[in-house]
């Protein structure tokens, strides 16, 4: 993203660099101006998701379209993201698995054992798995 002063000719891709612009050479300049300039540019048609980067709305739009392009080589699971057939891959095939360690509870997914760690064991002092 290009952050272009809007009272002199002054552009950086760094947002920092970019308020300490502001702030050294233009002090008049209002919070309400700054904040125009960092308001996000592309919208997606189909849901609320937003960003500043045209390439990044592209990818995510893959997401609407339901082109499954990237298909695990081990069975017929096949998905829209590369991500996503990553961590089915270490999930499934290369039986990667979260413990807890309280439990004999395991999961693929992290945030999934948080999960269980926080309702399951919401009195034991030990909650600190991953």
């Amino acid at each position: 993203m290009q952050f272009l002063c809007t009272s002199c000719q002054y552009q950086t891709v760094n947002k920092q660099n970019y308020f300490q612009h502001i702030q050294e050479k233009h002090d008049n300049i209002n919070e309400l101006e700054i904040q125009k300039t960092l308001l996000p540019k592309h919208f997606c048609s189909m849901c609320d998701y937003q960003t500043n980067k045209k390439q990044q709305l592209k990818i995510h739009q893959v997401v609407h379209l339901d082109v499954k392009q990237w298909q695990c080589d081990q069975c017929k699971y096949r998905t829209s993201k590369e991500c996503y057939l990553k961590r089915h891959i270490k999930s499934i095939h290369e039986n990667f698995r979260y413990h807890c360690e309280i439990c004999p509870y395991t999961t693929t997914r992290p945030s999934y054992l948080k999960e269980h760690i926080k309702y399951v064991h919401k009195n034991h002092s030990n909650s600190s798995c991953e």
